[in-house]
């Protein structure tokens, strides 16, 4: 029989414009399980965008059987204990979890629940980076090839340069190139 399932869309999950993209997606997934979609709820952040949030969607959830959810980033709570009440508060209603983009559902075990901590415990950690990054307006990892330098190297390739000797020619890395090489491929396919 399959489940009944409420879709959750978060803010956090999406740019403006892509809500309806990922609804889709999400409910596309849950319908390849098996299991039928009874509604949806959102929650969205201070950019303008729709908010109704978990509180108001437990208190409705009679007849449900599974909250279906993007990504472990997109659950409420900051901390592995706002997690874990949660889920006693899921379980206690007969309701599983299932997100999308880990694919994990909590109605096949233990092991998906520890699959789920550790997936939010690394969601969180590297929302909270991000967090730090944009605060400080630093980036990490390498800057960014100029684009004259990218111009001359799709040049360069397109002439049927090597990697390694474009590499070398330019100053920048092998890995470098390649990427230069991935987005112009990228850039031709989307034209």
């Amino acid at each position: 029989m399959p489940r009944r399932t409420i879709i959750y869309i978060h803010g956090q999950s999406c740019s403006p414009g892509t809500s309806d993209k990922l609804e889709g997606r999400l409910r596309q997934a849950v319908e390849e399980r098996g299991d039928a979609v009874v509604g949806n709820f959102a929650e969205h952040d201070a950019q303008g965008r729709r908010k109704t949030g978990w509180k108001a969607s437990l208190a409705n959830l009679d007849g449900v059987d599974q909250i279906a959810v993007v990504s472990a980033g997109d659950l409420p709570g900051r901390t592995v204990n706002d997690l874990l009440r949660l889920l006693e508060t899921l379980r206690d209603h007969g309701i599983d979890l299932f997100l999308m983009t880990e694919n994990i559902d909590t109605a096949s075990g233990s092991a998906a629940i520890l699959d789920l901590i550790s997936a939010y415990r690394r969601t969180k950690l590297s929302q909270a980076i991000k967090r730090g990054q944009e605060r400080c307006g630093k980036r990490i990892g390498r800057p960014p090839i100029p684009l004259g330098v990218v111009v001359r190297i799709r040049a360069c390739l397109q002439q049927g340069g090597g990697i390694r000797a474009t590499a070398k020619k330019f100053g920048v890395s092998p890995a470098s190139v390649i990427n230069v090489r991935r987005s112009a491929t990228s850039d031709q396919q989307a034209a």
